[in-house]
């Protein structure tokens, strides 16, 4: 009996309080991965990608704040618990502030106000203070924020090597070229 009692008590506080996970890497502005390899994105909130007009400023910045520290983990009621792409989708919190809505109020990323959640009208009002204080991305106009960026991703670290997906499909095709290649030379 006492060990049913237990559970329930570590499940209803993981339930309201979250989880305690640490940062292994940040992704981007809106991505990190955890110590255990879990892929976790910021709900309520979309940072430039990597390619686009201040994707890399974005990424450093959350890194700066999150990377390497134990965070803690809420979900959202309103929310889904995954994305699309099978990410955990969370509210991420350290020594009790929320590292989503502080980058949207640092203007490193916009309120995603495409999906429900519980947050939004706090989040809308970061993004505006962002806005009306020229903070981060919003000190540019909005012609120098839609130029498309050439600036090539030169830096290793901020190609995410992790996407499966991408290097074992071109691991295969190189293959196939290499076989193919060796067959005619044969």
């Amino acid at each position: 009996m006492k060990y049913i009692i237990l559970f329930l008590i570590v499940v209803s506080h993981n339930l309201c309080f979250g989880q305690f996970t640490k940062v292994r890497r940040v992704v981007d502005g809106d991505t990190f991965v955890t110590e255990s390899g879990e892929r976790v994105r910021l709900v309520g909130i979309n940072a430039p990608e990597m390619k686009d007009f201040y994707g890399v400023d974005a990424k450093e910045h959350l890194a700066e704040l999150i990377e390497g520290r134990d965070v803690e983990l809420t979900s959202d009621h309103k929310s889904k618990d995954r994305d699309r792409y099978s990410r955990l989708l969370r509210y991420v919190v350290l020594d009790g502030v929320d590292i989503n809505e502080q980058m949207i109020r640092e203007g490193y990323a916009y309120a995603l106000l495409k999906f429900r959640f519980d947050r939004a009208a706090a989040y809308t009002d970061a993004e505006a203070e962002a806005q009306g204080r020229l903070l981060g991305m919003w000190k540019y106009s909005e012609a120098e924020r839609n130029e498309p960026q050439d600036t090539p991703i030169t830096n290793i670290t901020q190609i995410d090597l992790y996407e499966n997906r991408y290097v074992i499909g071109g691991l295969v095709v190189m293959f196939i070229v290499l076989g193919i290649n060796y067959r005619l030379k044969g």
